[in-house]
């Protein structure tokens, strides 16, 4: 804490600011007796990790979100390709009889 001695051996152009920064300092113990001003920092520096974190996993999503506008035909290309392989898949169950429709089976013993 500064002393009027102290405040004295400040430039001039400092002292309207350490006596801002007194008159915070009192407030903020008033309100927080045991950290005061302390206390309202380390909350500040917890919100800025916060939003780094934040901020840091949007960037990912942009990327990721980039790289993937990037190649939407080979996206795409995949897709059909399953779809299709899907669609045969479905087409040899009903041919040898496993399936009736989509989802029903159809029991054996009434092949």
């Amino acid at each position: 804490m500064l002393s009027f001695w102290s405040f004295q051996q400040l430039p001039a152009h400092l002292r309207a600011e350490a006596a801002n920064s007194l008159y915070y300092e009192a407030q903020s113990r008033t309100q927080d007796p045991v950290y005061g001003c302390v206390g309202i920092i380390s909350l500040l520096h917890q919100q800025i990790h916060g939003v780094e974190s934040q901020l840091a996993k949007t960037k990912a999503e942009i990327a990721v979100l980039n790289s993937l506008a990037q190649e939407p035909a080979q996206i795409q290309e995949n897709e059909v390709e399953a779809s299709f392989n899907h669609f045969l898949l479905e087409q040899d169950n009903i041919a040898s009889g496993q399936y009736f429709s989509h989802s029903t089976c159809i029991p054996s013993n009434f092949m």
